[in-house]
């Protein structure tokens, strides 16, 4: 069959129109609108005002590739980071700083086991050097891997119908949190050893502080958090950690499509004498809170609509570590007012949350506390920039590209793997080997 490029505009041009008219339907539902009206009304928007003095951040990301099985998957990873000195253009590795490895090669292995009628989850985490930011002889990856297994028992209570999708979930969570700890252990490290003429300020993490695990299903833990396995990855006490968690920034450059549109939507309407500044941030209204929470407790008096206004809070700000009280909260930032970003930063209480009475509740003089913080963090961090659509921090996308995966890596991995295998000779080997051969993720009769 034979399509033309005009019957695919005209089949597409009915459909966009579809696309268009049910998107502002829904905009003019009542409870979308109120949703907007407090993400407006929380928000304050101010031009850029790169008036601070330069800063020495960091900027941490991590590459990976996935390889995944019904009952096990396997992650190569690989985290980095590059750290922008002062004033100086030039992006220093980790090497040239702490004189350990560019980048932190480890790999991640998880694994479920049917015990009775649930689950046994277990991981473990192997590096491929002897010595890293992470591991090395004073915290070695198989005690770390114990001690969060250790934890992992606590989930064998879980439904056996919810096991499977759990498990992946699981796996990329404790990804995230091997992200998070190299983040924290950069900060720590160059704080203990002073190797830097101006200590690293904060790091910035690619992607958002708001993890995978909701508080939901934290509390199945029976007494530990998130926190308590970066406890374990860090071989650090919780409390130690909190601190530089306060330094740690999340700079995420893709979110949902609600979030883009609702950040084009507030930078639109109020930064119209914005346009020749280098970009616009948020902060909190403190002004509007207390009308905002009026606001919310009066449509929670005038329809069950908890789970709403809750997801409307959670948009703002959430805890994110239950048993610890650790909360993240967001704040939409643009360059050009076409490209929306959110930055994260970590908070030890909230600054507008729904108690147990099912009430919202504000506190302004936290929001007090978080503003200029923010303006600091934005002010300093878009110091320089990388010609890029969306004019990120420069260091940010960088970092993208020491940490990436290769092909050639990738190939490398998936031939060793190969050939490891092929020393057992067995059946089990043999299905290995065909499951993680290249050659299976062609169709048959394709090439």
């Amino acid at each position: 069959m034979f399509l033309s490029r005009d019957d695919i505009i005209r089949v597409l041009g009915t459909l966009i129109e579809d696309l268009r008219s049910d998107f502002i339907e829904t905009q003019r539902d009542e409870y979308i609108m109120l949703r907007r009206e407090i993400y407006n009304n929380y928000y304050k928007v101010s031009p850029f005002s790169i008036n601070n003095a330069p800063q020495t951040i960091a900027f941490v990301d991590g590459g990976f590739k996935p390889y995944q099985l019904d009952v096990s998957i396997i992650i190569p990873l690989q985290i980095g980071a590059y750290i922008r000195v002062n004033d100086d253009r030039r992006l220093k590795t980790v090497k040239e700083v702490l004189d350990i490895p560019v980048t932190d090669n480890l790999l991640l292995y998880s694994s479920r086991r049917r015990r009775g009628s649930k689950y046994v989850f277990k991981i473990r985490i192997k590096s491929f050097q002897k010595t890293g930011l992470l591991f090395d002889k004073d915290n070695p990856d198989d005690e770390v891997s114990n001690k969060i297994n250790t934890f992992l028992l606590e989930f064998s209570g879980l439904s056996e119908s919810r096991s499977p999708k759990f498990f992946v979930k699981l796996t990329k969570y404790i990804e995230g949190l091997l992200e998070l700890a190299y983040t924290i252990k950069l900060l720590m490290k160059t704080e203990e050893e002073s190797l830097l003429d101006q200590p690293l300020s904060y790091a910035v993490l690619d992607g958002t502080l708001i993890k995978w695990f909701s508080i939901k299903t934290q509390k199945k833990l029976k007494g530990i958090d998130g926190l308590d396995i970066l406890s374990a990855i860090l071989n650090t006490e919780p409390e130690k950690i909190k601190k530089y968690l306060y330094r740690v920034v999340g700079l995420a450059k893709t979110t949902k499509f609600t979030n883009i549109i609702r950040g084009q939507i507030l930078f639109l309407s109020k930064t119209s004498s914005m346009k020749h500044s280098r970009g616009a941030y948020t902060m909190v209204n403190t002004e509007a809170l207390n009308a905002i929470c009026d606001k919310l407790n009066n449509f929670l008096d005038k329809y069950p609509a908890t789970d709403f206004v809750l997801e409307t809070l959670h948009l703002l700000n959430r805890i994110v570590y239950n048993l610890h009280n650790i909360y993240v909260a967001r704040f939409p930032i643009t360059t050009d007012y076409n490209n929306i970003f959110m930055i994260d930063i970590h908070l030890d209480k909230p600054i507008i949350w729904m108690n147990k009475k099912n009430k919202v509740e504000v506190n302004i003089s936290q929001a007090r506390n978080v503003n200029p913080y923010l303006s600091y963090i934005v002010n300093t961090l878009y110091y320089h920039r990388t010609s890029v659509p969306g004019e990120p921090p420069y260091g940010y996308m960088e970092v993208d590209g020491l940490v990436r995966l290769s092909e050639s890596i990738r190939s490398l991995f998936e031939n060793t793997l190969i050939s490891v295998l092929r020393r057992y000779d067995d059946l089990t080997s043999r299905i290995l080997i065909q499951v993680f051969s290249p050659t299976t993720r062609m169709r048959y009769g394709y090439r």
